[in-house]
């Protein structure tokens, strides 16, 4: 029998809402990797499209949060651009962390505002390519309603599937304190399972996987 987990993260700041797409003058990818080794000789990396809803010209810039569960943390928040993308049209941005950000092996999560409130629509794509070539293996990063609980169905923990969870706080909190996450797991009977806080002391990303 399968087994089908809801997660609910009760969320102690608001964030705005973000989304691997979403309409808007910003939003963020909650989890991106540059060329970062993983298990059985794969190497993953996030390509991110950056898509200009205006008739008219735009420019966008990048932040690079970084990942906090790296003990030291391993870079600072990065800004790259401004990026110009005429009106209708798409930026790319293949092996982002790496090509944009000059930081091969890194992985943290990425916001993207329009400099002039331009609607856009943000995607992306984490993968490897198939040893044996022929292909690739990858996952969409979403990203979830944030207000004070957020809720993400169907996540799933077993022999064939797993499902990691990324907070990502874009702001430090004031010096000297921190601001708190409680991440809570329920079967599908709504049997609470586990629950876990996590707290921020500076702006970035924290990930964990259901175990």
């Amino acid at each position: 029998m399968r087994k089908t987990l809801l997660l609910v993260l009760t969320i102690l700041v608001w964030i705005p809402h973000v989304s691997a797409q979403v309409v808007a003058p910003g939003g963020a990818i909650p989890a991106v990797a540059g060329t970062v080794p993983g298990l059985n000789g794969t190497v993953w990396r996030s390509d991110v499209s950056v898509l200009n809803l205006s008739s008219e010209q735009t420019s966008v810039t990048l932040y690079l949060f970084p990942d906090l569960t790296k003990d030291p943390v391993q870079f600072g928040v990065q800004t790259a651009g401004p990026f110009d993308i005429e009106g209708n049209s798409q930026l790319t941005l293949p092996n982002v962390v790496s090509s944009t950000f000059g930081l091969p092996g890194k992985k943290g999560a990425l916001s993207i505002f329009s400099n002039d409130g331009a609607p856009l629509a943000l995607a992306s794509r984490t993968f490897t390519y198939a040893q044996t070539g022929g292909g690739s293996f990858g996952l969409g990063v979403n990203g979830v309603v944030a207000g004070d609980t957020a809720w993400i169905p169907n996540v799933e923990l077993d022999a064939f599937f797993r499902t990691n969870v990324g907070i990502c706080l874009p702001i430090s909190p004031p010096q000297g304190q921190s601001l708190g996450f409680t991440v809570t797991v329920f079967d599908d009977d709504g049997t609470q399972v586990a629950s876990r806080s996590i707290s921020f002391d500076q702006a970035g990303l924290i990930q964990r996987n259901l175990d």
